[in-house]
């Protein structure tokens, strides 16, 4: 099973896989937003058909070479189709695909690799046996097949105590279009707390990227004035929750609340399986995420550094490395 980096003529073939066992994160409209620094690769079988596909970002920390995962996408994109009839064989097929993963990203020249697997991604244990380092990682989903009866018990009573007080403080949330209102939102919340935020990328996203069929966005308003957003992108399947922001200068604390929860009812509204809040590993951000009533889902990450750098790393990182 070859591994090798996709050209321009595999992509039409890379996405037609994609769509069939992917996400909206593998679809190269997506991908193309980070220009040279993502490689996305093919496996390939005996007979150089593509089965498989994902992507790495290379970055470089200093004079560090870091293989990582995009930006704003929650992991590899690990993806492809288990033929096998039986238990044995379909564990058989997952273990050779990952080895082959495994092997490969041992074989890279790179001084640090940090990345991320899909939830369905269950085996780790090739990684485990070329040393990497894996760890597990949460994020929450809302099962959006349930009522909406359902979904509202399913929420914390802080949760629907905000709901109740932005009725009653008339906050009015809607679906928009003006994507520049997300972004001043988010450009501020990101400024406010001192956090790291690829302001290219969020235009690209925004702008480039997103569409009618791929995306939306909620802002919860206060006599016009927007107090906070959320942006989602979806597939055929699932809505992820991918950027939000909220407006210090005219602070509501249920804003931010009605805001996440109208993106839910909307993911629901088109038909979509699932939520996904992307990522729940902050104690503080978990506390807010688990109050919309998802499940815990758990993923798995894999890092590896060289020496020396494992050992510095061993010091600030230490639930990594």
């Amino acid at each position: 099973m070859p591994i090798k980096i996709l050209n321009s003529n595999d992509l039409f073939q890379f996405d037609a896989l994609a769509e069939k066992f992917g996400s909206v994160f593998n679809h190269s409209n997506w991908l193309s937003i980070y220009d040279n620094s993502i490689q996305i690769f093919g496996v390939f079988d005996n007979d150089d058909r593509l089965i498989a596909g994902f992507h790495l970002y290379k970055k470089k920390i200093f004079s560090l070479t870091h293989i990582t995962n995009p930006p704003y996408t929650p992991n590899i994109g690990l993806f492809y189709e288990n033929k096998a009839k039986n238990k044995a064989s379909a564990l058989s097929y997952d273990k050779k695909i990952l080895s082959e993963i495994a092997d490969f990203l041992n074989a890279l020249s790179a001084d640090i690799i940090t990345i991320a697997f899909p939830h369905n991604i269950l085996d780790s244990q090739p990684f485990f046996w070329q040393k990497f380092k894996v760890v597990p990682n949460y994020t929450y989903q809302i099962d959006l097949r349930q009522t909406l009866e359902e979904l509202s018990g399913n929420l914390s009573s802080d949760k629907r105590n905000s709901l109740n007080k932005s009725l009653k403080d008339n906050i009015v949330t809607v679906i928009t279009k003006d994507y520049k209102v997300v972004e001043e939102l988010v450009m501020k919340t990101f400024s406010r707390k001192n956090k790291g935020l690829n302001a290219e990328l969020v235009k690209k996203i925004l702008f480039q990227f997103a569409n009618d069929t791929n995306s939306f966005a909620v802002v919860s308003m206060e006599n016009q004035t927007p107090l906070s957003a959320a942006f989602c992108i979806y597939d055929k399947n699932t809505c992820y929750y991918l950027l939000g922001g909220y407006n210090s200068d005219n602070k509501h604390q249920a804003a931010g609340v009605a805001s996440l929860w109208q993106a839910v009812i909307h993911a629901k509204e088109l038909g979509l399986k699932c939520f996904d809040f992307e990522g729940s590993m902050l104690q503080e951000v978990e506390r807010f995420f688990r109050g919309f009533g998802g499940d815990l889902v758990s993923y798995y990450t894999v890092n590896k550094a060289r020496l020396p750098f494992e050992m510095g790393l061993k010091l600030i990182k230490r639930e990594s490395f």
